[in-house]
């Protein structure tokens, strides 16, 4: 009898192993005739991969062990720009459209995949309209119509408010999927740190996801770097070759501007000359600045040094977004910067323009 009950466990286990063993992804996409097409998977943040395949007849199947069912997937086809991802949820997913219009191409098979489509394809109209304001930018721009240019940008302001209200309900009415949090991290430099705190604390959902466990150590860096935290130390070279670190600078002025940003940035360079003036009329009474670039190539850094009169404290590690500082006070945009008092205390964040000149004025008084 004992015999017989534990056949029929381990058939029930065997049945319920096979049930859950994987799932397919189907694709189909025409003009990919011959092409190799790879499988990977989103773990904190790096796309391993774990197939591979030569599409034939326009098609490829994959057949995946299952896994936690909260991956993030994407093919990566030779010679496409861009990859194409996907949740699975541990079910099958279907791939089809056209490889020469990205457009038409359309996935299906799992319910966050269906959200995430409902997500998409409103960001693509924000997006759509986005660039037709750009190009309106382009024109007036070139006819120097001061007019058109304001209402160009009080209608990309509209846009854009609009766009983070959606993202923002978006991610309140799926609080219970983990879709929420993949959404936020996405969209995590639009945020300030209390509103990322707001959201996270609101999603219903087992945070034991690779998305969850990205935002929450974003927000983790954010709060080691928050207004009222003490400095936190890194090393970089100057353009001479030197080595400089932040607590060499830290305490010998009354203020430090700790900016952050690149030669290639274009708002960077459009603010760098309001810091200039801020320099300029306040070093003497104990402002400083250390600039931190996150350019890859030393002569455009070098170049842009000079063209831009930066005379303060420069330093780089040219590793462009993986810039180690950048990394450690949590820098998703630039042009960003902080505000240190003589202690090393973080007093201010992201001052631009007049906020910046009022923010010393009113210290150094």
């Amino acid at each position: 009898m004992k015999f017989r009950i534990l056949t029929i466990a381990l058939l029930a286990l065997g049945l319920f192993s096979c049930n859950k063993t994987n799932f397919n992804v189907n694709v189909n996409l025409q003009n990919a005739n011959g092409k190799m097409v790879y499988l990977q998977k989103s773990i904190n943040g790096e796309s391993i991969v774990i197939d591979s395949a030569t599409i034939n007849n326009n098609q490829a199947n994959f057949i995946v062990e299952n896994d936690n069912p909260t991956i993030y997937y994407s093919l990566k086809i030779k010679d496409v720009r861009y990859p194409i991802s996907f949740f699975s949820e541990n079910k099958n997913v279907t791939i089809v459209g056209d490889l020469n219009d990205t457009k038409s191409i359309s996935i299906t098979g799992s319910q966050a995949q269906q959200l995430l489509n409902e997500y998409n394809d409103e960001i693509n109209k924000y997006n759509q309209k986005f660039r037709e304001l750009r190009q309106q930018y382009e024109v007036a721009s070139k006819s120097n119509d001061e007019a058109t240019l304001k209402i160009i940008e009080e209608n990309y302001n509209t846009i854009e408010k609009n766009q983070n209200n959606y993202i923002s309900l978006f991610m309140t009415k799926n609080s219970n999927s983990f879709i929420a949090p993949f959404i936020l991290y996405r969209n995590r430099y639009n945020y300030e740190l209390k509103e990322l705190v707001d959201f996270v604390n609101n999603f219903n959902i087992n945070i034991d996801n690779d998305h969850s466990k990205r935002i929450n150590d974003y927000i983790s860096v954010l709060q080691r770097v928050d207004i009222g935290q003490t400095y936190l130390d890194f090393t970089q070279e100057t353009p001479d070759g030197y080595t400089l670190s932040l607590s060499e600078l830290v305490g010998k002025s009354k203020l430090l501007l700790i900016d952050f940003w690149a030669s290639w940035c274009g708002p960077c360079r459009a603010e760098n000359p309001n810091v200039v003036e801020v320099y300029n009329e306040y070093h003497e009474k104990g402002f400083d600045v250390l600039g931190v670039s996150l350019d890859m190539t030393k002569e455009n850094w070098i170049k842009a040094i000079e063209d831009d009169g930066l005379i303060w404290h420069n330093i780089s590690d040219l590793k462009y977004w993986n810039n180690e500082a950048a990394q450690m006070y949590g820098i998703s945009s630039i042009p960003s910067n902080l505000l240190l008092d003589e202690n090393g205390v973080i007093i201010a964040k992201n001052l631009r323009g007049n906020d910046l000149k009022n923010k010393v004025k009113e210290y150094l008084k």
